[in-house]
């Protein structure tokens, strides 16, 4: 939500605090109109921007701002080697002390960002955000696939640039199917969902069935954005998974992975759900409780 002073305040441990936003004064300039009202939203569409900041990014030279990066947005480095070639490197990093809650009921977030959480999903009417929908249907590119998820839940985790950038099971199963939807490739902060409602819909994703061992038949879509050049999976289709395995990463850019519980299987936490109705996104790290199977 936004403060009166156009400051992005997520919850926080009990606390309201302000949202460093990597370039907000440039996502203001470009998405501060209707869409297509700049070139940058030209350029951004056809991801010429993406592929050169990509390619800056596997440069040697790209290392010389990890430092300043980690010491701006306080990365905390825990589990991480520290020893990088390149900013893309960095982004994508890896983490030695992945856990995840013991009990198998319980449902611990499968990445670092901020959270919004949602029940009695309508596929026709799924909440993007405070008083914007997009289609599951459009979505998933599935019309079937959207109908099974009519009263279910929905956990969207937005992942910023400072975050931890792999995704993880969150519980032992089996991935069905995936596949990948091309798109484009606009941010999917706040800033410019306030304008773009559909950019879910619009930007390159992945769509993965997931048969989970104790919370059913779960969708999970990986969006794209602004400067992320590739969504890369770990795992393989049919292959028995463990909880904290490996889902995959994002390359250089924000990010965004929403997760479609079926009805009757999982419950979020309350105070989740209070703070999403209240406007708010809540700040979670890796293996975080997000809620329970019923």
């Amino acid at each position: 939500m936004e403060s009166e002073n156009n400051e992005i305040l997520i919850y926080n441990n009990g606390n309201y605090e302000k949202e460093q936003v990597p370039a907000e004064k440039w996502l203001r300039l470009i998405y501060g109109e209707s869409v297509g009202s700049t070139p940058f939203k030209s350029l951004l569409k056809r991801k010429v921007l993406s592929r050169i900041y990509g390619a800056y990014c596997r440069t040697r030279h790209s290392a010389k701002q990890i430092p300043g990066f980690i010491e701006k947005y306080n990365i905390d480095m825990s589990g991480c080697s520290g020893s990088y070639n390149n900013y893309a490197e960095f982004f994508a990093r890896k983490r030695s002390d992945v856990s995840f809650p013991a009990e198998p009921a319980v449902l611990g977030s499968p990445c670092e960002g901020v959270v919004s959480a949602y029940i009695d999903i309508d596929p026709k009417q799924t909440v993007a955000a405070k008083g914007s929908y997009f289609s599951l249907s459009e979505l998933f590119a599935d019309e079937e696939m959207a109908i099974a998820y009519q009263g279910g839940a929905m956990l969207k985790i937005r992942l910023a640039p400072p975050n931890y950038h792999r995704a993880h099971f969150f519980d032992d199963g089996v991935v069905s199917d995936s596949k990948f939807i091309n798109g484009d490739l606009f941010s999917v902060s706040p800033i410019a969902l306030e304008r773009m409602a559909r950019l879910y819909c619009l930007n390159k994703r992945a769509v993965v069935s997931f048969s989970s061992q104790n919370f059913g038949d779960v969708v999970f879509v990986e969006v794209g954005a602004t400067f992320v050049g590739s969504i890369v999976h770990s795992f393989e289709i049919g292959k028995p998974v463990k909880r904290g395995q490996e889902v995959g990463y994002f390359l250089p850019g924000g990010s965004l992975i929403m997760f479609f519980f079926k009805k009757g299987a999982f419950a979020p936490n309350d105070e989740l759900l209070n703070q999403t109705a209240a406007g708010y996104e809540t700040k979670v790290g890796l293996g975080d409780i997000l809620g329970r199977a019923l």
